[in-house]
């Protein structure tokens, strides 16, 4: 009886593991390559006065892994930053 059970669950396990692990790549792909990438890369112009990264809003694809990194990772840190003054100025009630 123990084997009909494994016949039966494994497939339905395999299937939402495998559908966990879309849904965190989509997201991955959403928050990394498209939000982050394109604040970093308007933070990143606007703090080089149009000189950094040299590829366009949408060539994500087009940049090295070093510029790739710096323009997300500026972007996740602008998101951070306002996300914490939109918290304190929710909660110092001037918001």
């Amino acid at each position: 009886m123990d084997d009909l059970g494994d016949y039966l669950l494994r497939p339905l396990v395999k299937g939402l593991y495998l559908l966990v692990r879309l849904a965190l790549w989509l997201v991955f792909e959403l928050l990394v390559e498209v939000i982050a990438w394109w604040i970093g890369w308007c933070v990143c112009r606007v703090a080089s006065l149009n000189a950094f990264p040299r590829e366009r809003i949408g060539e994500y694809d087009r940049a090295s892994r070093p510029v790739a990194l710096a323009v997300c990772v500026t972007g996740m840190l602008a998101l951070l930053v306002l996300g914490a003054a939109l918290a304190w100025a929710a909660a110092s009630g001037t918001g």
